[in-house]
Parts: C-alpha cells; sequence; structure tokens
C-alpha cells in the first residue's frame, strides 16, 4: 500500500492513495476514515471521502502536527475490512422510456437491445464509493463494462429527481432535480436524501446495491 500524507491548506490533511477506482483501494479509504473518526473526533471538525483520497479538516483549537502525527500513526495499521460497517440495498428502478431518455441512444451506441442494458445494470451488485456532487448523490462501482461510456459532451441543465445514470465507469442516482451530464436510463421512486430526517443520506460509502426493474404502473404506486 502506498499512501500520501501531506498538508491541505491551513488546517487540512489530506491522505491519498493511486490515483484510480478501485474496490480495495476504496475500502481502505472508508477504513482509514472510520478510525480517524473514532479516535480523533474531538480533534476534527469533518473528514471527505473520494475514491482514492481522505480530507480530514482539523480544529483551529488543535495542534496541527500532533494530530497529522496520530494520523499517521492509524494510517500505518493493516486494515481490517470486516469491520466496515454497511448496508445491503434492492432499489427498484422504472426503465421506462418516458424515464430513461438515454435509453434508446445507448442502444445504438454500444449494439446492445434496451432488454440486454437493463439486464447488464441489474445484474451486478454495486458498492457505493462515496456520497459526492450533491447531497445523497451515490457514487456506485461495479458497472458492467459493456455498459461503460464517456458522459455527454454538453450537460443537461436538468435531470429530474431520482434519475438513474452511467457515467463512464460509474453508474448513479440523483436525488434531487439538478444539472447533470450522466446517460439517463431510468428513474427510481426511492428518496435518497432529505434534510428533514435525522440521517438526511439514506445511502452510505461501503453500502451495497442492486437494481431491479419494475413497471410504470408499480413507479406511480411507489412515488
Amino acid at each position: 500500500m502506498s499512501v500520501i500524507i501531506q498538508q491541505f491548506g491551513e488546517r487540512g490533511i489530506l491522505v491519498s492513495w493511486q490515483q484510480k477506482i478501485d474496490e480495495r483501494t476504496n475500502k481502505e479509504v472508508h477504513f482509514y476514515n472510520q478510525k480517524i473518526k473514532d479516535r480523533l473526533s474531538d480533534f476534527i471538525i469533518e473528514t471527505v471521502t473520494t475514491y482514492c483520497s481522505l480530507m480530514v479538516f482539523i480544529k483551529q483549537s488543535q495542534n496541527y502536527n500532533i494530530v497529522k502525527m496520530e494520523i499517521e500513526k492509524i494510517v500505518l495499521e493493516t486494515p481490517k475490512f470486516e469491520t466496515i460497517e454497511s448496508k445491503f440495498w434492492k432499489i427498484p428502478v422504472c426503465y421506462d422510456l418516458s424515464f430513461g431518455q438515454d435509453l434508446q441512444s445507448l442502444s445504438q451506441q454500444k449494439n446492445l437491445t434496451i432488454d440486454d442494458i437493463i439486464n447488464l445494470h441489474c445484474e451486478p451488485v454495486y458498492i457505493v464509493s462515496f456520497i459526492g456532487f450533491l447531497p445523497g448523490f451515490p457514487y456506485l462501482q461495479g458497472l458492467n463494462p459493456k455498459l461503460i461510456t464517456p458522459r455527454l459532451s454538453t450537460p443537461r441543465l436538468s435531470v429530474a429527481k431520482g434519475s438513474v445514470a452511467i457515467g463512464g465507469s460509474q453508474t448513479g442516482i440523483y436525488p434531487q432535480q439538478s444539472p447533470g451530464g450522466w446517460h439517463i436510463i431510468g428513474r427510481t421512486p426511492f428518496e435518497f436524501f432529505n434534510p428533514k430526517k435525522s440521517t438526511p443520506c439514506i445511502l452510505q460509502p461501503m453500502d451495497s446495491i442492486q437494481f431491479y426493474p419494475i413497471s410504470i404502473e408499480e413507479f406511480q404506486d411507489v412515488h
């Protein structure tokens, strides 16, 4: 494991791994993130994770160098992935063309039928690598290589809440209406972010997800 720990700004510490989308690396990020939060909660403001990096923000009242040394000690520990808490979610998705506005173009581009795309998208168990871009937006790894598609050259100004999309080697869910540059293939009736709840973001890093198809009538019943 090659990890770089460096100062980032006045009160930040950046812990970074090899720059790639990799399940083991991402698990290490979240293992050390949890360890740092558990042991140094009195010394830090918050942490932010990505696929291969971890940012730690230190309280103004704390000695920066001492906290940095403590983080270095933690990162030397051997990760134990079984200690990472996670949940498994079955997420319904309606792949009707009225929701999946890019399904037809994706079908032509990939030389796959729409049913093929749906089956390939529903087959894997995805891992939530991190939450970003928007509050509650899960970056999911595990996409079938046949569905890897570059992002749109021109992002849309508005993507509907609940839209399920593909961007590069990732798939994700738009938790609220927003601009977006991924290919929209369906929509889920589930709500993934609600600021009024005690836990606003339902999904957490390292949770696993599997999609399953529903009809537009089933979508409307749930929605």
